[in-house]
């Protein structure tokens, strides 16, 4: 949700959020994203037998 990320960044801004912390956090937070929709695609497909 491109409002919901938005509003992250710029609270980090204003709580003054270290960049390094920031980053891990954000990189950790989109990798886990990803792989659970890579799984929830990947089980949809197998259940569909593709």
């Amino acid at each position: 949700m491109p409002l919901f990320g938005d509003a992250l960044t710029v609270i980090a801004g204003v709580l003054r959020e270290p960049l390094w912390s920031f980053l891990i956090l954000v990189t950790v937070a989109k990798t886990g994203r990803y792989l659970v929709l890579a799984a929830v695609t990947l089980g949809a497909t197998s259940a569909l037998g593709f």
